[in-house]
């Protein structure tokens, strides 16, 4: 039951208690900060113990609770899992897709133009398709832009260390590249389920673009181009083009919104639960194809190895 037919543990059991850690921790952390922040907020008379009603400056200590709570929540994620594969596992980061940055600096800078246009093709569409509307092209600058930047980089950093990182390379051991790929894909889908409007197309689109990511690393045997593209999807969605982000609020330099909500603009949940993303998802595949063409990893073997494939030469050349 928790070990396969070569001794292993199985890698459901390792996936499971990595998550396991990482979400308990992240839980407990909560309600300490949050039982903490209501007993402030009643002290200082924020708080309405009666009717448990908040005060407009009660709302935004608790906003800013909720977004501490998330950079925390990244870096549980983070070190749970870069722990967990280096000092339990015993097993070098390189074969959980985290290289040398030094080595893989291409592949992270395109990631990041990769994401950049992606998202920049959704927002196109919608605003000349007339599901979204631009409210002002002045820029609005505050702080916020720079905390959800930091913030959107270790997103980009956690969900790709523990989604690619971690979960895939620990299905390796299933010697089955469909397995590895579909339940890495699913298992990020769910990771969102308490995300504010979510639904049947923003999982299918979860899904689609942890696919997208698989793919990546099944291709280029790093990680690098989907934290890339990771960072900038979400930060150019939210905080440049006005959207929300998987559901959440975000302060963007313009701002965009809605007439009315539907499958192509994704509604509650941002683009990512609409239609559009799910085509601009499936052309990436195309890209990816095409800028790993040369490269040949293969991800099922235990050291895995990079070889990129030179093109052959003319046995008549000089």
């Amino acid at each position: 039951m928790f070990k396969n037919r070569e001794g292993k543990v199985r890698s459901g059991w390792k996936i499971a208690a990595m998550l396991g850690s990482a979400i308990g921790m992240t839980i407990l952390f909560s309600i300490i900060v949050r039982i903490a922040a209501s007993v402030i907020l009643m002290t200082n008379g924020d708080l309405n113990i009666q009717t448990m009603e908040y005060t407009e400056h009660g709302n935004q200590i608790l906003a800013n609770v909720n977004l501490i709570m998330m950079f925390f929540q990244d870096i549980v994620m983070i070190l749970t899992a870069i722990i967990a594969w280096k000092f339990i596992m015993k097993r070098p980061l390189s074969n959980m897709g985290l290289t040398s940055i030094k080595t893989q600096r291409k592949e992270f800078i395109v990631g990041l133009l990769f994401g950049i246009v992606s998202i920049s093709v959704v927002f196109i569409v919608l605003v000349l398709s007339g599901n979204a509307e631009v409210e002002s092209l002045t820029p609005h600058f505050s702080v916020y832009q720079l905390i959800y930047l930091l913030l959107f980089i270790l997103v980009g950093f956690a969900e790709e260390i523990v989604g690619r990182g971690f979960i895939m390379s620990a299905l390796r051991q299933t010697r089955n590249i469909p397995v590895v790929i579909i339940v890495s894909a699913i298992i990020f889908a769910l990771m969102h389920s308490f995300n504010s409007g979510i639904g049947i197309i923003p999982y299918l689109n979860l899904t689609l673009v942890g696919i997208l990511w698989s793919y990546i690393y099944i291709k280029s045997g790093n990680i690098w181009m989907g934290i890339g593209y990771h960072i900038t999807w979400n930060y150019f969605q939210g905080n440049v083009f006005g959207f929300k982000v998987s559901g959440t609020e975000t302060v963007g330099l313009i701002s965009t919104q809605y007439e009315k909500n539907n499958i192509f603009n994704g509604g509650a949940f941002g683009p990512e639960g609409g239609l559009f993303v799910t085509a601009v998802i499936l052309l990436g595949f195309l890209f990816v194809r095409t800028y790993y063409k040369n490269i040949d990893y293969n991800f099922l073997s235990s050291e895995p190895v990079i070889i990129e494939q030179l093109p052959m030469l003319d046995s008549n050349s000089n």
